[in-house]
């Protein structure tokens, strides 16, 4: 029987866990929110959609975690067959050595996170051992201990939810089998192409992230605004033309025409229609919806900056590509965590210069 083990029950990595766990697979979560682990211990782990407990998405199950400092209990017990690493792109390195040696011989680990960890994870566990997963369409929100809201609706065959591949680009029987086990949660597609499939989420990520850090927006008022739309398609179109000077065949992802997105700086046509674009998944999308680094700010937390505005800056930078304003927001990001600033729409302004 397929062991698997969730290294941080957030937004995403409890929300897999709990399908995982719902479908009857033995399934363990862990996580350093001590009042989340009691949480999940006492009540099992609650995922509701977009339109409470009845909506896509939703379940409600007892669930195994774990804190982080009780996973020494597994030396005792059959090993892990895949481990998901699932925390922020900064904690990538001690979540893959903490996992590592509780790990099979023949397990392997998934990068189920935001910005490009994959090489991270390898560096400690092999790259024979490492497989990377966008997570696409997927939306959520860890609210309280034990509570997860979805906040988009569910992938289908069009738009996957998730696409999990090998770093060599073969289809394999384990990311086979690892799509299945993402499969009960949502839409999962097995790629060939997953460096493409992760600079394609990085750049969703680095339009859709940043800009709700900066200002303190929700998703939607990111999108509805247009001084930060702009801001938003000018970081996104940059990116896609930075990952195709890498050499990247990117995916379409995000709802939205990478095409359209590239060309949309200096092509009012292209501006026009990739706004459009942008409008429509607002639309689709809870009201509430807020991508991940904004959330952390309202919490007061580090963001992953770094490993995505930043990354894109330092990409950039190496393939003779302005990508100046992805290191502008970078910096407005690192004050605000410092506590030197606070997010506002007014930063905007001096962002886009």
């Amino acid at each position: 029987m397929t062991r698997v083990c969730v290294v941080g029950a957030g937004a995403v990595g409890g929300y897999v866990g709990a399908h995982i766990a719902r479908a009857g697979v033995d399934t363990i979560l862990v996580d350093p929110w001590p009042e989340h682990v009691e949480a999940m211990r006492r009540h099992g782990l609650m995922v509701s959609g977009m339109s409470g407990m009845n909506g896509a998405g939703s379940v409600q199950t007892p669930v195994r975690a774990l804190h982080v400092s009780d996973l020494q209990q597994l030396v005792r017990e059959q090993p892990v067959d895949i481990a998901f690493i699932a925390v922020k792109s900064y904690d990538t390195p001690w979540a893959t050595q903490l996992i590592l040696p509780y790990l099979a011989p023949t397990g392997c680990l998934v990068s189920l996170q935001n910005s490009i960890n994959e090489p991270a994870i390898a560096a400690i566990a092999g790259w024979n051992r490492t497989l990377g997963c966008s997570v696409s369409a997927l939306a959520a929100e860890l609210v309280a201990p034990g509570r997860i809201v979805r906040n988009s609706p569910l992938g289908d065959a069009k738009k996957p939810g998730m696409r999990i591949g090998e770093a060599h680009g073969l289809a394999t029987p384990r990311a086979q089998a690892i799509a299945g086990l993402l499969a009960h949660g949502d839409s999962c597609k097995l790629t060939t192409n997953l460096w493409g499939e992760r600079w394609s989420k990085l750049t969703i990520n680095a339009m859709r992230n940043g800009p709700c850090a900066l200002t303190g927006m929700t998703g939607r008022q990111r999108d509805t605004d247009e001084r930060c739309r702009r801001l938003s398609i000018r970081l996104g179109s940059s990116a896609v033309r930075i990952g195709r000077a890498l050499g990247l065949e990117l995916e379409p992802v995000g709802g939205l025409d990478l095409d359209l997105l590239s060309r949309a700086d200096d092509d009012p046509g292209a501006l026009e229609a990739i706004t459009a674009q942008i409008m429509a998944v607002a639309l689709s999308r809870s009201d509430a919806q807020r991508p991940s680094m904004g959330q952390d700010i309202l919490k007061g937390r580090r963001t992953e900056t770094g490993d995505i505005n930043g990354l894109v800056a330092r990409r950039g930078a190496e393939v003779g590509i302005d990508a100046s304003l992805h290191a502008r927001v970078n910096d407005a990001i690192l004050r605000i965590e410092r506590g030197e600033i606070a997010p506002s729409p007014d930063l905007l302004a001096a962002v886009l210069g």
